[in-house]
């Protein structure tokens, strides 16, 4: 400890970028450290207690506060860290003179806890190459061709439950994140200068997935773990002036990302065939393994400057223009791992060339005649996205059909993305009497985009009212009335994603010509909108001792478009052409959220403090959508009756309305014991949060009304289960003062369950493991390998019940 405040002291003394030797330092040296043993007990083991955090049976160094201050030339040297030798600790250390400079350097770890329970029969060869010890020895090319519990069904559920027994065995889950800053500001009377640069690095493995084979439902589809390994560097350049009545500032940005594993490997459990050989299933020739590639490295650079001036009355009008270019050229990957004769095998170009350009600017002004305060302002934003749009024919995954050619389904134009965003508003804040404010603010929102379904323009009106009628009481209330129009909807806009011919359209699926999606949705980020928001804030303090605040949020969003029945077909030469939709419109109909809560802060007497707080939110939603059968677009009327039938009929529409609500609160108190002798902290905070679905519609029963029978490959129940996740936690906390030591106990209760039908798998009336809960199938038991799906396994972070002791001191100095 001498050596440090030595060092300190002499940093303090040493004169600032060369300036004139400041007198001779008064240096006071003051903090804290904390030490202690945690000793934790997690008999489940669950990922979810130390998600984010990092909590282990052992001695470590909670918080440490180190400060040193020169009186005389005002310079100070701090250094403070928590969680010090763990895997989510943070230190700070800074070196400053308010007004001349400052010197920072902050250094952050945050571990991210997936999954402690995670199997996997593969085993990483190399970085991003993962194999299996062996194959599940299927060798026919279809599970089964007849009913279900056909008997190649059963064989097969066999031999995959043996490979599993096998070869399944823990996989890591979980990624590690440590960020470092480093930045310089230096200050002079008329300029100011800075440099930062931040480092971000992530490793570990987190979920991945690998397609192999054709499109689903025949997708040789796996679940398995994806190597992590990024690093991110951002530099940071500005320089600001600031003259009388008027700052110029000027700054230049660089961002930089790589990742050390640019491709991900894996070989297809289920061939039996040598590594690069050919393997016959469903009358595909499918890869023995498959490759999809990781995030790839990018780079961008941005430039802004701004200003801003005062104006008469007392007004100011501030600028801002930024100009960013976006790179990234990674090599591309071919179609398809699959070694056989494609009918085109050459890539159009042999890198991303991607390329994006941003551009922004805003203007603001703002006034205050008397007792008026007014504001107008102007942004613009333009993202251009200058990648080439090529000409391609992918092989769909890792598949081609036996004599080699790829669908005309499959020749695609690869769209370049753009948009660009005007915003304009006018507030108006009028002050009146009793401490009182009204606003009143317009805003114009016109957001144009390159090939999607609609530009939109929404108008938004907000009125506020501030009062503080007496010195114990304030509120605040909110008005928000919003009206986006999407203006003519464009259902074709998918048709210029295509560039195959229509001499080649041999089925009847005919996108290009038809549609993408069915004509009667509208996607609710496009779709006209109507939105009411109300807001309610009241704080109350009648004593010093008694403060009391509560609040109600409430907003509900209408996406209702005015769709009515329309004939997609009405400009082919089609036979069908008169075919008309439902005319009900699909998508994201509704969506609301309300919130409200209180807190409350009482000090009865100066040894004792109590807190209170409960809240409550509710987001409601409600969807509708159509089940069609996509093969069958250019002539509906030829499945009129098919349980997956046509995209004209009502009866096949489905709805889900869903609920989402959270309850959460909690109580706390401080209270000396022992006064200055012993203060005793205790608190408890609690969540409870559901969520349950409504469902009706095609699923529940036929198109025609008639129930589906449970193991339907459609059948689908109207209610699933409701998902329920709550938290409760428990603290207590005793510190006992021993002149400059503090001798600290500490406990901590938590629990937490998790009931999810989607993470479930198992109990299920639709689901069913095969062997084991890492292979699920629906009960229909389709005999398409789509239904044979790998995963990671089910719960992955379930619910825990843990208790936490610490003993530790604490000494000041």
């Amino acid at each position: 400890m001498k050596r440090i405040i030595a060092i300190a002291a002499a940093l303090l003394a040493a004169p600032a970028f060369a300036q004139t030797p400041p007198p001779a330092p008064t240096v006071r040296v003051t903090g804290s450290i904390t030490t202690g043993v945690e000793q934790v007990d997690n008999s489940s083991g669950s990922s979810k207690l130390t998600e984010y955090r990092d909590l282990r049976d052992e001695f470590f160094v909670p918080t440490f506060v180190f400060r040193a201050a020169d009186s005389g030339s005002r310079t100070y040297f701090d250094v403070s860290g928590s969680n010090v030798s763990r895997a989510d600790q943070s230190i700070a250390a800074e070196l400053s003179r308010p007004g001349a400079f400052s010197i920072q350097a902050l250094w952050n770890e945050t571990p991210h806890n997936y999954s402690f329970k995670a199997v996997s029969p593969y085993i990483e060869r190399a970085p991003g190459v993962f194999a299996v010890p062996a194959t599940v020895p299927i060798t026919f090319k279809r599970l089964a061709t007849g009913a279900a519990d056909a008997p190649g069904v059963v064989a097969s559920d066999q031999l995959v439950a043996d490979f599993q027994a096998a070869y399944l065995k823990p996989a890591p889950l979980g990624v590690d994140s440590r960020a470092g800053r480093f930045a310089v500001d230096w200050r002079g009377d008329a300029l100011a200068l800075a440099v930062a640069y931040d480092r971000l690095e992530k490793n570990g493995y987190k979920w991945g997935f690998g397609p192999i084979g054709d499109r689903p439902p025949r997708t040789l589809n796996i679940q398995l773990t994806e190597p992590v390994d990024y690093r991110t560097g951002n530099l940071t350049l500005a320089a600001e002036h600031q003259g009388r009545g008027f700052q110029l500032r000027g700054e230049y940005a660089f961002s930089d990302f790589a990742n050390g594993v640019d491709t991900l490997r894996w070989q297809n459990v289920y061939t039996t065939a040598a590594p690069g050989a050919d393997f016959d299933v469903w009358d595909r020739l499918v890869a023995t393994s498959g490759a999809r590639p990781l995030p790839p490295d990018n780079s961008a650079h941005t430039v802004t400057g701004s200003a801003g001036v005062d104006t008469p009355a007392d007004g100011r009008f501030s600028a801002m223009v930024s100009y960013g270019r976006l790179l990234q050229d990674a090599t591309l990957l071919p179609y398809s791992t699959f070694p056989g004769a494609l009918a085109v095998s050459a890539l159009p170009r042999a890198s991303a060339a991607a390329e994006m350009t941003t551009r922004h600017l805003s203007a603001d002004y703002v006034v205050n005649p008397g007792r008026l305060n007014l504001r107008a302002y102007y942004r613009w934003y333009d993202l251009d996205n200058d990648t080439p749009a090529d000409r391609w024919q992918y092989v769909t995954s890792d598949t081609s059909n036996l004599d080699g050619s790829v669908t005309f389904l499959n020749k695609r134009v690869s769209i370049g993305h753009a948009w660009d965003r005007n915003q304009a508003g006018l507030d108006a804040t009028v002050r009146l009497p009793r401490r009182s404010s009204l606003g009143l603010s317009y805003e114009r929102e016109a957001i144009g985009r390159a090939f999607r379904e609609a530009d939109t323009t929404e108008h938004v009106l907000r009125v506020t009212l501030r009062s503080r009628p007496a010195g114990w009481l304030s509120t605040r209330a909110r008005v928000v009335v919003g009206a986006r129009d999407g203006g003519e909807y464009n259902n074709e806009v998918t048709h210029a994603s295509y560039w195959y011919t229509q001499a080649e359209a041999t089925g009847f699926n005919n996108p290009a010509l038809t549609f993408d999606n069915h004509p009667d949705m509208r996607r609710y980020d496009v779709s006209d909108r109507a939105r009411r928001q109300v807001d309610f804030t009241v704080n109350l303090t009648p004593r010093d001792a008694v403060a009391l605040s509560a609040f109600v949020r409430y907003r509900k969003d209408d996406f209702d478009s005015d769709v009515g029945p329309s004939q997609p077909l009405a400009d082919t030469a089609l036979a069908e052409a008169a075919a008309t939709t439902p005319g009900d419109q699909l998508g994201r109909l509704e969506d609301s959220r309300l919130r409200y809560g209180l807190e409350l802060y009482v000090e009865p007497n100066p040894r004792a403090t109590f807190t209170v707080f409960v809240n409550y939110d509710l987001g409601a939603s409600f969807i509708r959508s159509l089940e069609f059968n996509e093969n069958n677009k250019a002539n509906p009327s030829t499945i009129a009756t098919a349980a997956l039938g046509p995209w004209t009929r009502r009866g096949s529409q489905w709805s889900a309305d869903t609920d989402d609500r959270t309850w959460s609160g909690g109580l706390g108190t401080t209270l000396q014991v022992v006064p200055d002798r012993a203060t005793l902290m205790a608190d408890y905070t609690m969540s409870l949060a559901a969520i349950d679905i409504l469902y009706a519609g095609f699923g529940v029963t036929n198109w025609d009304g008639t129930p589906f029978p449970p193991n339907h490959e459609f059948a689908f129940p109207s209610n699933p289960p409701d998902i329920a996740e709550d938290l409760h936690v428990v603290n207590l906390r005793l510190e006992v003062p021993v002149r400059q030591l503090a001798v600290i106990l500490g406990y901590t209760f938590e629990k937490y369950t998790l009931v999810d039908w989607q993470q479930q798998g198992t109990g299920l009336s639709w689901v069913e493991p095969v062997g084991a809960d890492t292979l699920l199938r629906d009960t229909s038991r389709s005999h398409q390998w789509g239904n044979r799906l790998f995963n990671l396994g089910t719960y992955l972070a379930p619910g825990y019940t843990a208790h936490i002791g610490f003993v530790g001191v604490r000494y000041r100095f």
